[in-house]
């Protein structure tokens, strides 16, 4: 009888979010259209004010963190094409990175973002995101692979310098302290040696739960 409450309950619950999903999914519809199409005040939401660079800004490490629980419980699983397509995603968004500062589309409000900007924006979540794998990359390291990161590393060091001494106005670097790289570099090295393995293990428990009681309603219908 318990067993039969709690797929109820179990049911129910997923019942509610669903519908908690549509009818957010609908009024961030709402809230979109109003402000990009019908210019509601508001919002505070206009070509101007909420560019591509702003959304991602907004959404790109919320995002990640959500997802990361699918991406530990899928990663060994993911075949050819799903890889696949996420290059295509990938080199999508690079040609739109590209097309933003050269042709400049204005709605991606990229151009006048600098590296200084994009390390700022990509470095967490990129920590983040990788940070399941790094057990797998350093094993599978190879020395091409080795090689790869010394290039972007002296890549790094030559933009760093040429942005301090040299004045290279694109890295955005010149005019930041130590304390701005410290803000900058903190975050993603306390985030995935504390706060990280602490949120996953949280994670994995209600995982376990939720596996228990899927397992629990199997073998009642059968």
């Amino acid at each position: 009888m318990a067993s039969v409450y709690t797929t109820h309950s179990s049911t129910g619950r997923r019942r509610t979010i669903s519908t908690f999903r549509l009818l957010a999914a609908a009024a961030a519809a709402a809230v979109l259209v109003g402000g990009y199409e019908a210019h509601w005040s508001w919002t505070g939401i206009s070509g101007k004010t909420a560019t591509l660079w702003d959304w991602i800004n907004l959404l790109l490490l919320p995002v990640t963190v959500a997802t990361l629980p699918i991406w530990l419980s899928k990663r060994r699983r993911l075949g050819r094409e799903r890889k696949a397509a996420a290059f295509v995603l990938l080199a999508v968004f690079a040609a739109i990175v590209l097309a933003g500062y050269l042709v400049p589309w204005g709605w991606t409000g990229f151009r006048g973002n600098s590296l200084w900007d994009w390390i700022n924006l990509l470095l967490l979540p990129l920590v983040v995101a990788t940070f399941p794998v790094w057990g797998d990359i350093r094993q599978d390291l190879r020395m091409h692979h080795r090689l790869l990161l010394v290039l972007v590393l002296a890549g790094f060091a030559v933009a760093v310098i040429g942005g301090y001494a040299f004045g290279w106005g694109w890295t955005g670097f010149r005019g930041n302290t130590l304390w701005d790289w410290l803000h900058l570099l903190v975050l993603p090295l306390v985030f995935p040696t504390l706060l990280l393995p602490a949120a996953l293990a949280i994670t994995a428990g209600e995982l376990m739960q939720d596996e228990a009681q899927e397992a629990d309603a199997a073998s009642i219908a059968s």
